[in-house]
């Protein structure tokens, strides 16, 4: 079991203290935090002397004794903050999501990567979704495992790697833009973790995270299988995630094979029809992707499956696992009510792997 970042609060201000604790004790921040909550000086004191710690959040003066066995003691304020303070002071009134995440943020940036805070094994499963040709639905394939997954209580995070991607058709609200991701990825790397926590964004609609991107044709292709191999990593690190699920295109570019090659499971999504298979045979046979993994973590889906197949179907040398049948409805809807009202693609693409058990809230109560 991975351990978790150990947060102390300390403040005076009893109505925040249980503002606060409430709010930890949400299933998913108990995935990430193990929270204490002091509102009483010698508690405090008491309880925290000789007690290794991540963070303090405090509204408080403490002297530096007080605050040796703590990583990172970051101050609450009720006052705005000017730009040289921001990592070390957070301002109090402010949605606890939004204080989280500069939490996290301040201090991965402070300690550079997340595995050097926590120790045990990562538990994030990584997914890619591939077609040898397009139009296969597999963008639609992935949102529906990564919705179905989010259902089920996991920490979803979707990456689409594609070079011209239709990520907006599937989350349609106004986000704040994480093109930002590129210019870390290149220019910043050290920083890439921290910043992770503050460029992602959340579908309301489904609790699955992503990067909120336009449209970059050229920045796909001009990204380096170094560069993706630091991305999937830094994801990991944060340690946010069970499942990462990565949407990749049709093409055989360098992103598309480091991304297969630093997943646990690989979806192969084939159309129905003879083209799609005929490419995707020429692909594997001819080894193009010249992919380093073990290829029994390939799954092959089969799409649109009508009544029968093509003649000359049995002649190609796909282990299908799956069989999604062709649903006439899915014509009159859009890309976005498909993902919401689907009950089947998800779930019978869970059954493919196996995951670990849940990992369950740790937050002590208030102590005064």
């Amino acid at each position: 079991m991975m351990n978790k970042v150990k947060i102390v609060l300390f403040t005076l201000d009893d109505t925040y203290a249980e503002y606060f604790s409430n709010y930890m004790r949400n299933p998913e921040n108990g995935i990430k935090f193990s929270t204490k909550i002091y509102t009483d000086e010698n508690a405090f004191r008491k309880n925290t002397r000789n007690q290794k710690q991540h963070i303090l959040l405090t509204d408080l003066e403490i002297d530096t004794e007080e605050t040796k066995n703590f990583d990172k003691v970051i101050n609450l304020t009720g006052d705005q903050i000017n730009q040289t303070e921001k990592e070390l002071v957070i301002f109090k009134y402010q949605p606890l999501k939004e204080l989280l995440s500069q939490v996290l943020a301040a201090y991965y940036e402070a300690n550079g990567k997340l595995a050097a805070m926590v120790n045990g094994k990562q538990k994030e499963t990584v997914i890619s979704f591939y077609s040898g040709s397009a139009g296969s639905g597999k963008t639609l394939f992935s949102l529906c495992l990564a919705k179905h997954l989010a259902m089920q209580e996991k920490n979803v995070f979707y990456l689409n790697l594609e070079q011209l991607h239709t990520t907006y058709l599937f989350f349609k609200e106004e986000k704040e833009s994480s093109v930002e991701v590129f210019y870390y990825l290149k220019n910043n790397v050290e920083r890439l973790i921290s910043k992770i926590e503050l460029l992602k964004s959340r579908d309301s609609l489904t609790n699955i995270e992503y990067f909120s991107l336009p449209v970059l044709p050229e920045e796909m292709e001009i990204i380096t299988s170094e560069q993706i191999n630091i991305l999937i990593q830094a994801l990991k690190e944060t340690q946010n995630y069970d499942y990462i699920i990565i949407d990749l295109d049709s093409s055989i570019h360098e992103r598309n094979i480091a991304a297969m090659e630093n997943s646990d499971e690989v979806f192969w999504v084939l159309n129905s029809d003879e083209a799609s298979l005929a490419k995707s045979q020429y692909i594997l046979d001819n080894d193009v992707l010249d992919i380093n993994m073990d290829k029994t973590k390939i799954h092959y889906v089969l799409n649109k499956v009508g009544s029968s197949v093509f003649e000359g179907f049995n002649s190609y040398n796909f282990s299908i696992e799956t069989h999604v049948p062709f649903n006439a409805h899915w014509l009159e809807i859009s890309e976005q009510t498909k993902v919401l009202e689907d009950t089947l693609i998800g779930e019978q693409l869970s059954k493919l792997f196996e995951k670990n058990p849940d990992i369950f809230s740790e937050v002590a109560a208030v102590e005064s």
